[in-house]
């Protein structure tokens, strides 16, 4: 049987609040104290070892709880013997300690602030050491060690009292709670004034618009921030991982940086590329360690790392495959990291989340991913603001809506540096004017125009209410028109029916709801426009997929052998048969959209006036005129689907 090699290191940490030591308890300062001492003696914690070395006093000092510190740590390594000390302080006389650490061959002595140590002494010693000072992890952990919660007043406190006044407040006779509270209370420490919060320098995220679940996600980790930094919520409730995605451009880089000014914490920026141009790996490492670790100097903050999905999936064969391997377990270690990363909020950036090495999603890192999309057109607005401070006026607004389509928050700041550039040479005003001529030319469309997409986009609303396609949540039109494209000139909003299994009827119901359109035109001027078809989205070409994908794919039509995509899309054009199960489908449903139409035609032509009027009618609008004009009747649509 193998043998297990074990570690001679020592880790026998006096944590628990019970704990004696010669008797005595290991209170809230000299467990303090002994973290100064462990990090000095870091490299002698080594059980059983023989040596005597010098810990070098700074000027906070106070001899009395460090002995009782450098008691608490001898504990852990050596074998307790009674009557015999291992802490002793150097002075004047020495000797007669000086001859008892030469016969136990173990000792730590302590040099105060003022203490000069002569030859001699430096001679008897095995090392001499400077004594580490009380820092901010000392207080923290001393907290967390009495089971009280953590706030920078109270470490501020623990570290700005003289150690003699922390001894007399935390006696072992006494809760650490009430020890606190009294201090608190007779501080001799004037209190620091609140500093005043500087105003952001950039936006925070009551000015990102368009972000969604990722405004959402910011909102709650700046509240939980906050109470972390108050001590009344602990790090390990925080939501301290999380990755972005979407196209470049979209805005991520603004959103972290909002989101730094909302917390109110500092920003740490790494990039994959950036840790890269370092050089040779063991650079890289370099680096790449040096964010994590101002991030965590500087906690609470937030380490923004850009270009994730440049480290790439370590399963995949390549030339680099070991350097590669090699910067992930370096990346994936400092991501799980020592006391989990602390107060560090790490925020990953990436345009190919698919690209990323499974192992980077894992729990505890960065396991939360949320998708940042192109912004919708009041989004674009609020972006628009922002940048140029205008407020366009509605017909400006509309144009600007339409021509931005598809376009990122990084897309209209450079639109509005170019509008601002062209009202600056022509010595005038920044105005909504300027913003409109650095668009793609924006045509009015003629009313005969307007009128025929009132009237398409009114047959889909009505024919949705009437076979309960959902409910209608707003009907839209547009006065303008890109020059060069057809779509996007109105559409209907439909508002969530619920998740459950989609049936026949369901298929079928989505078809008539698509060619309510071309039946509405139909039924006012005889005949339908061209815009009905051509393109994927288009009315026609989605209702001829829905009655494909019936027909041979789902197993609800004629037949349940079903096909896939492909073989779907050459059986409907080389199949005359399957053609024509698809036209009667077709045939079918338009026969419902027309029956509708024809029972609603006054409430039609009511809805077709409103949007001639403001191009917008809300779903409460339409359900409203379609109430007012219900006849006692029941249409063709209203049987059930076959």
């Amino acid at each position: 049987m193998p043998t297990t090699t074990r570690s001679a290191k020592r880790t026998r940490v006096p944590w628990k609040t019970d704990t004696q030591v010669r008797n005595t308890t290991v209170t809230l300062p000299v467990f303090m104290a002994y973290c100064g001492v462990a990090a000095s003696l870091r490299a002698w914690n080594i059980s059983h070892s023989k040596f005597i070395v010098t810990l070098r006093a700074k000027d906070d000092f106070y001899y009395p709880v460090y002995a009782e510190a450098v008691e608490a740590f001898a504990a852990g390594i050596w074998t307790f013997r009674e009557f015999t000390s291992y802490a002793y302080e150097w002075k004047d006389r020495s000797f007669r300690d000086e001859m008892e650490a030469h016969k136990n061959k173990r000792a730590i002595f302590i040099a105060p602030p003022d203490y000069n140590l002569d030859d001699d002494e430096r001679l008897f010693s095995d090392a001499i050491l400077d004594l580490k000072p009380r820092t901010r992890r000392h207080a923290e952990a001393a907290l967390r060690r009495a089971g009280l919660p953590l706030s920078d007043r109270d470490v501020d406190l623990l570290l700005s009292e003289p150690w003699p006044r922390l001894v007399k407040a935390f006696q072992d006779r006494r809760h650490p709670m009430l020890a606190l509270e009294r201090l608190r209370t007779h501080s001799r420490v004037p209190a620091k004034p609140t500093p005043e919060v500087a105003k952001p320098l950039g936006p925070t995220l009551a000015d990102m618009h368009g972000y969604g679940p990722a405004l959402e996600w910011g909102t709650n980790l700046a509240k939980d921030l906050a109470d972390y930094k108050a001590g009344v919520l602990p790090w390990s409730d925080v939501d301290n991982g999380v990755l972005l995605s979407g196209p470049p451009g979209v805005g991520k880089t603004m959103f972290v940086s909002a989101l730094a000014n909302s917390c109110q914490v500092p920003i740490i920026y790494g990039s994959v590329s950036e840790w890269q141009e370092a050089g040779a790996l063991d650079s890289h490492l370099k680096a790449m360690r040096a964010s994590f670790a101002e991030a965590k100097e500087k906690a609470p903050s937030i380490l923004f790392v850009d270009e994730v999905d440049t480290f790439g999936d370590r399963t995949e064969a390549d030339r680099n495959r070991g350097y590669l391997r090699a910067t992930m377990a370096g990346f994936l270690q400092l991501l799980d990291g020592f006391d989990r990363r602390e107060g560090v909020v790490v925020i990953g950036a990436c345009n190919y989340p698919d690209q990323l090495d499974p192992a980077i999603r894992r729990p505890g890192r960065l396991d939360r991913q949320i998708e940042i999309a192109l912004p919708d057109a009041r989004s674009r607005i609020s972006i628009l603001a922002f940048h140029s401070g205008l407020e366009l006026d509605q017909s400006q607004a509309e144009k600007f809506g339409m021509a931005t389509n598809g376009m990122s928050g990084a897309d209209i700041e450079q639109l509005v540096r170019d509008a601002k550039r062209v009202a600056r040479r022509r010595v005038e005003v920044l105005s909504g004017d300027h913003i409109i001529e650095q668009l793609p030319r924006v045509t009015e469309l003629p009313e005969e125009f307007l009128r025929s997409l009132a009237v398409h986009e009114a047959g889909h609303a009505i024919v949705a209410f009437e076979i309960g396609y959902g409910r209608v949540s707003e009907v839209r039109i547009s006065r303008y028109r890109i020059e060069g494209k057809r779509s996007g000139l109105g559409y209907v909003h439909y508002g969530q029916t619920g998740d459950r299994p989609m049936t026949s009827a369901d298929y079928r119901n989505a078809i008539a709801v698509c060619l309510g359109g071309i039946a509405a035109e139909l039924e006012i001027f005889g005949s339908f426009s061209d815009g009905s078809s051509g393109s994927e989205t288009a009315d026609l070409n989605r209702a001829t997929e829905l009655a494909t994908i019936l027909e041979g794919g789902l197993g609800m039509g004629h037949t349940l052998v079903v096909e896939d995509q492909v073989q779907l899309e050459r059986l409907r054009t080389y199949n005359p048969e399957f053609r024509r199960h698809v036209h009667t489908v077709l045939q079918s449903e338009f026969e419902r959209a027309k029956s509708a139409i024809r029972t609603w035609r006054i409430a039609l032509d009511a809805i077709v006036e409103r949007l001639m009027e403001s191009t917008m009618v809300s779903g409460d609008e339409v359900f409203e005129i379609l109430d007012r004009h219900r006849r006692p009747t029941v249409s063709l649509a209203k049987r059930a689907a076959t």
